[in-house]
């Protein structure tokens, strides 16, 4: 029993009460069966008499063929009797073969005789005809038909008589030459009607003569079957020189007359034409050709929609007048790029190049185009032509960016007046309540003179590569934009860095502060030796030839340009020309225009230090006397106190530059001026404690005047309510935090035993608010406090040292715009 079987019978009999069911269940099978049975029956027998029809057909086929062949045997039989039962047959043959030749004869001295006058008609019908074709190009070719059958008849003509004449004498045959020495005339009449014709068929058809190009098919269609049926009686040995005699002269045809291959010929010849003179006509600028092939466009649209219906598929117009011009514009290209272009112009090339395939495709379909004929340079040719632009624009941006760097250098040495624009930006800020409010606002920055210069060859560059269709050359042009920029950037590093050199040799004011910090530079390490002058017996002007006035407002419209090109790079430029590439090359693209953030940030983080250095230095003469006996006194001082002095200065510097610099720029300027100021500041202090003649802290002292805590305490709110003016409300909120450091200082010079209370104040809130700061904040406040030792710094120092490191192991890192640098790295050695 089968599978099947035995799950039917399962489903059926599931309980022990559906055994009762087991002959109902029988019963159902039995019809099923029964039913089953008649329906194959049924479908056995529709077979059966369908092959049984089928062989009735076959019975009768095979009948009619029999019958066929007897009826193909009794017409055999018949001619057979016509032949060899007719009495005298072969004497009435050959009586009227002689009847034949004398009516041949009688044709052809009417013929010859009239032939001359014959030829002068149809020529003057041709003449007639062309002078219409010519004038009016709707003129619809009235007369062709009646001209081209007394052409082919004269022809028919001329050819018998030669062939007639081949077996005679040479002066039979030079008679016969005299004879038909006027058709030559007509044949070239005739051929210059149908080549007129045939340049004329695409405008006749755009004015709606039709009828012209119907006319003209046909009689190349006829001209092209007439030579088919000569070669293929030649072919075939039907044609015999004994039987000219009894040929009907105006049937016949001795050679092939190749009208087809007129045809091709002439429509080759007329588009060679017009191609030429569209060159001719751009002779002084070849590169003008690829801007004014509208018409060639036209053109093959034309012939792809409407001309080519009017001519057999078989011609393949389409493809022929496509090949033509491809060719045409292929030789053109060749003589073009053999001229060794500039990189404009094959730019020029690649880009029509890639219209033109685009061009093809979407018009014949990238099926019906080979690949070969949608691009005019060819592969080969065109990774060539590629790999040469891209060595000739890499050539051209390279020494175009090497003349500009040497341009810039002199304009940042002889501080040419910076440009003012107006620049767009968007603002983040805390209003009275601290809620964050944002907006966009429009100020006058400071840019350098050039500033639109890069943008502008990048511009130019990439929108032709852009333009050309090939993702890879717009990637190519990019990246070595994006290499030169980098140059460019790297170039401004060293010229800041020389400009800050010559500055610190006339202006430092490092012989304010005592040996120890003599050392080196508070910013950065020199790279480069300070000249040394003999500054004292040195003029104004000969001081500003060593570096000029304007070093602030030149470094700060350098930061700005950074600034607004990295913004217009990520936000115009970048997405502009992802969008004119495959996704294969977007990654590239965004790569390369990465590549010029990092080196943009390192450059304007690099003035932005300069400018805080210059601004330091001149603070240099007032932080010299921090935590001396003057600074403990300074607001009983006749003169201004020191911490008015350096908020003075400040407010000075800052408010010139909010006038010129960018939100950004000012706010980092800032912010790195606060830290910077607050670690000079502590570190100053230091040493004038430790190796000049700071006091040490006391926090004993009961004199409120040589308290330290009242010292600090009277500066940072000097420091606070002098700078918060200048500041917006998020920088005014790290201003607070940066002044921690001295805030800090005094509860750590407090402490009474400083084993058990620093740790937890280091922990808690010097951590809590400089998340990296130096364990030599702490030491060096140790250090100037009078009751301190060494062996308890070194004890709490390694402690503090323990304790960072979990803290940062157990607390991540605040947020980079939310981060205090302050006390960084910092150090008072």
């Amino acid at each position: 029993m089968s599978d099947q079987a035995l799950l039917r019978i399962s489903n059926f009999i599931k309980v022990e009460e559906d055994l009762l069911k087991v002959a109902s269940f029988r019963e159902q099978l039995l019809k099923e069966k029964s039913s089953l049975d008649v329906k194959l029956n049924t479908t056995t027998q529709q077979q059966i008499q369908l092959i049984i029809s089928n062989l009735e057909k076959l019975k009768t086929s095979a009948e009619k063929l029999s019958n066929i062949k007897e009826n193909v045997d009794r017409i055999n039989a018949i001619h057979d009797d016509s032949i060899t039962n007719v009495k005298d047959y072969q004497t009435l043959k050959h009586s009227s073969e002689i009847f034949q030749r004398m009516v041949q004869t009688q044709n052809l001295y009417t013929d010859i005789a009239t032939f001359r006058q014959y030829t002068e008609h149809i020529g003057n019908m041709i003449d007639q005809e062309f002078d219409n074709v010519s004038n009016d190009i709707g003129y619809e070719l009235v007369n062709l038909y009646r001209i081209h059958y007394n052409v082919t008849q004269a022809r028919n003509f001329v050819d018998y008589l030669k062939a007639s004449s081949e077996s005679l004498s040479d002066d039979t045959q030079s008679i016969v030459q005299k004879i038909t020495a006027p058709l030559r005339q007509v044949v070239r009449k005739f051929d210059d009607l149908l080549k007129e014709a045939i340049i004329s068929i695409t405008e006749a058809v755009k004015e709606g003569n039709r009828e012209m190009v119907v006319k003209l098919v046909r009689v190349i269609q006829y001209e092209t079957t007439e030579d088919a049926k000569l070669l293929l009686s030649k072919s075939l040995g039907l044609f015999k020189p004994d039987q000219l005699t009894t040929t009907n002269y105006s049937n016949f045809r001795s050679t092939p007359r190749h009208y087809h291959k007129f045809f091709y010929d002439m429509l080759e010849e007329s588009l060679n034409d017009t191609f030429k003179k569209c060159v001719e006509h751009f002779q002084e600028d070849p590169m003008q050709v690829y801007d004014n092939l509208s018409w060639l466009e036209d053109e093959l649209i034309f012939v792809e929609r409407s001309l080519t219906d009017l001519f057999p598929s078989s011609w393949l117009v389409e493809d022929f007048i496509h090949k033509t011009y491809f060719n045409l514009l292929h030789d053109f290209t060749i003589q073009c790029i053999n001229s060794n272009p500039p990189a404009e112009d094959l730019m020029v090339i690649l880009s029509y190049d890639a219209h033109y395939s685009s061009f093809i495709s979407s018009l014949r379909g990238s099926k019906k185009s080979k690949k070969e004929e949608r691009s005019i340079l060819g592969e080969q040719l065109k990774e060539s032509v590629l790999s040469d632009y891209m060595t000739v624009i890499v050539s051209k941006m390279q020494e175009w960016n090497e003349n500009l760097i040497k341009q810039e250098a002199i304009d940042f040495t002889v501080r040419l007046a910076p440009d003012v624009y107006s620049y767009r930006q968007t603002f983040e800020d805390l209003d009275g309540n601290d809620n964050p409010v944002s907006g966009d606002v429009i100020t006058d920055v400071y840019v350098l003179p050039d500033f639109k210069t890069t943008l502008s060859m990048l511009t130019q560059q990439a929108d032709a590569a852009g333009d050309s269709g090939y993702g890879k050359v717009l990637v190519g042009v990019i990246e070595n934009w994006s290499i030169c920029y980098n140059k460019r950037v790297a170039a401004y590093m060293e010229l800041v860095e020389e400009e800050m050199v010559k500055y610190m040799s006339i202006y430092n004011n490092e012989s304010c502060l005592i040996k120890e910090l003599k050392t080196k530079r508070f910013l950065r390490m020199q790279s480069k030796p300070q000249p040394e002058y003999d500054l004292e017996n040195m003029t104004e002007e000969e001081l500003a030839e060593i570096s000029k006035p304007g070093l602030i407002e030149y470094l700060t419209a350098l930061g700005n340009t950074y600034e607004i090109n990295t913004d217009k790079l990520q936000e115009s430029f970048l997405p502009k020309y992802k969008s004119k590439v495959h996704i294969t090359y977007q990654e590239k693209i965004e790569q390369a225009f990465e590549d010029t953030v990092v080196p943009s940030m390192d450059l304007n983080a690099f003035v932005i230090r300069s400018v805080t250095e210059i601004i330091i230095n001149d603070l240099l003469p007032a932080l010299s006397g921090v935590f001396t006996s003057g600074w403990y006194d300074s607001d009983r001082a006749k003169d201004e106190p020191m911490a008015e002095r350096i908020v003075d200065t400040v407010k000075e510097y800052m408010s010139e530059l909010k006038g010129y610099a960018s939100l950004d720029f000012y706010s980092l300027t800032f912010a790195v001026l606060i830290d910077t100021l607050t670690a000079q500041y502590l570190r100053i202090g230091y040493q004038n404690v430790l190796h000049g003649d700071g006091k040490r802290f006391d926090k004993k002292a009961t004199k409120k005047h040589k308290m330290f805590s009242v010292a600090l305490d009277r500066d940072i709110s000097i420091f606070f309510n002098g700078l918060s003016p200048l500041l917006s409300g998020k920088d005014r909120a790290y201003l607070v935090k940066s002044l921690t450091a001295l805030d800090l200082l005094i509860t750590i010079a407090s402490c009474n035993n400083y084993l058990e209370d620093i740790p937890g104040l280091w922990e808690t809130e010097i951590l809590g608010t400089f998340y990296d700061c130096s364990l030599d904040y702490v030491r060096g406040a140790l250090m100037c406090c009078k009751d301190s030792d060494e062996k308890t710094i070194s004890l709490l120092m390694d402690k503090l040292a323990q304790i960072k490191t979990d803290y940062h192991q157990s607390v991540s890192p605040p947020e980079q715009s939310q981060a205090v640098v302050t006390l960084n790295n910092f150090t008072f050695v």
